[in-house]
């Protein structure tokens, strides 16, 4: 079934998503996460000492470390604006701040507001090329009606992230359909979005190339 709904970063993969405070830090600031992960960033909670961050992977090895003014607090309630810097573990010399709305800095005005954090977060890991791509799904479908007059319909071929693969296939199963003695009585699109309709004794299909959704790259 084609859906527009961009797809999320997987979760982490850990043993610490059964642990009560992790589960706790994790659904505080399930908004923040959930979007970050449809960036789509691999995005955890991480707890060290006593202390609570978001950390973020990018896709150079880097990650993005969201505090507060210190740490996050276990509370939202508590938060004092968000801090966010780009950081790698293995290179000291990556440490750049990407944004603070903590008391006195430069996003100041926006508080604890996520949708200024998550618009600049966006804005710098496309602008750097740092996120997953998210591409274009294709499929080659089939609907129609079967001779008995009830509705019918498949995905033929696919999926396929490159739609000069999901035409080829189209023009395998159209040749199909009139290799079986299916009769084209309607064809447009050309070979950007080809589809045409077919019919045979009382059975009418349409073959088309459709686009299927998203997937992480």
């Amino acid at each position: 079934m084609s859906t527009n709904t961009a797809p999320m970063a997987p979760m982490p993969e850990h043993g610490n998503t059964d642990d009560p405070l992790w589960r706790t830090l994790w659904n505080a600031y399930e908004p923040v996460i959930t979007a970050l992960r449809r960036i789509p960033l691999i995005t955890d909670v991480e707890i060290s000492g006593g202390e609570f961050a978001i950390h973020a992977q990018l896709t150079d090895g880097s990650h993005l470390w969201i505090t507060s003014t210190h740490c996050l607090p276990v509370d939202p309630a508590a938060l004092e604006g968000f801090h966010v810097r780009r950081a790698h573990h293995d290179n000291p010399t990556i440490d750049e701040r990407v944004y603070d709305s903590t008391e006195g800095e430069d996003q100041a005005e926006h508080g604890n507001n996520v949708v200024p954090l998550i618009q600049a977060i966006t804005a710098f890991v496309t602008a750097r090329k740092l996120a997953p791509p998210i591409v274009d799904i294709f499929q080659v479908q089939m609907q129609g009606v079967t001779a008995a007059h009830t509705p019918a319909s498949a995905e033929v071929q696919g999926p396929f992230t490159d739609r000069r693969a999901a035409v080829k296939e189209y023009g395998y199963t159209t040749h199909d359909l009139m290799e079986k003695g299916w009769e084209c009585i309607h064809e447009q699109g050309g070979t950007d979005w080809p589809l045409t309709i077919w019919r045979q004794d009382n059975a009418i299909v349409t073959v088309f190339v459709g686009h299927a959704g998203q997937a992480i790259g």
